[in-house]
């Protein structure tokens, strides 16, 4: 059955709305149709009478079907965008926030930052995506850049991400919470992770979108150790920073002043709280000493 491009699109967005606010569902409807029809908002109401094949696009009926039952936009057409660079996506890794593209642009924007030329080394720490590590190889091309994650599943999406926006990113699977799986790692300039630091207390805040489809493995810390992750981290950054190098982490906004006092308890010179579009303290980035 054939019916105009105009009319998919207003039951499409009908069906959304049934369940998402109006600007979401539109934005949702939008992106099925620049994916599935190749039709950009302006170039469909340009097409509206132009008829599209409803039975020969069974996968756009399924992505409303997953839609509608909470699947992640991002998951349901296997992609996100970070920053310039489009990511491929799905259930074994999270999708890339705004925040994290914050996180991005203040290390680039840091006048420590002047110093990436070539051959400064960068350890992405809990990858998933790979969005981190390859936007900084991206944006620094003379970086050398290195990833780890536990999960094999994650690296495999990661490594795929990397040759898609043609960066060279080392990827190698390791457990940050397991120091002698780190004990090959040499010295960086920096290093910059986005560990797990949502509680099982929170659960209750979040939506289930997330909650029912990302990976509990890179949201979740336990109530009773919050900051597990970011302790270790910590501490196999004051033996692999460089003289002057900085750590950078995304972190729970509950925990912004404990992690301050943690960083500058084992030995780093300057730990500064930085706050995001939001004004959430959302960031950590620390100094070294210079020896």
């Amino acid at each position: 059955m054939e019916q105009s491009v105009q009319n998919l699109f207003n039951g499409t967005l009908l069906r959304l709305k049934a369940i998402y606010p109006d600007n979401e569902a539109r934005a949702m409807a939008d992106r099925l149709f620049e994916h599935y029809f190749n039709l950009t908002p302006a170039q469909r109401v340009i097409s509206h009478a132009r008829n599209a094949n409803v039975t020969e696009c069974t996968e756009f009926e399924e992505s409303i079907v997953n839609l509608l039952n909470n699947v992640p936009l991002q998951y349901v057409l296997g992609k996100a965008f970070f920053m310039d660079l489009e990511l491929d996506v799905n259930p074994s890794v999270l999708i890339p926030r705004p925040e994290t593209e914050e996180l991005i642009s203040l290390i680039l924007q840091d006048k420590h930052s002047e110093k990436l030329q070539a051959g400064f080394n960068i350890l992405d720490i809990g990858t998933g995506s790979g969005c981190i590590a390859i936007a900084l190889k991206h944006y620094l091309p003379e970086s050398v850049v290195s990833a780890i994650d536990i999960s094999d599943a994650a690296l495999g999406i990661a490594q795929a991400n990397a040759v898609k926006n043609k960066a060279t990113v080392t990827f190698i699977q390791a457990d940050i919470l397991n120091s002698s799986s780190l004990d090959s790692f040499s010295e960086f300039d920096l290093i910059v992770s986005n560990p797990p630091y949502v509680t099982h207390g929170e659960k209750q805040f979040m939506q289930s979108n997330v909650l029912d489809y990302e990976p509990h493995i890179a949201l979740f810390v336990p109530d009773d150790d919050p900051l597990i992750f970011y302790r270790s981290i910590i501490k196999f950054s004051l033996t692999h920073l460089s003289p002057e190098g900085s750590l950078w982490f995304e972190i729970n906004e509950m925990f912004g002043e404990a992690l301050r006092d943690i960083a500058l308890g084992q030995g780093f010179a300057e730990v500064n709280i930085i706050f995001d579009i939001r004004g959430k303290s959302r960031f950590l980035q620390c100094l070294k000493k210079i020896n």
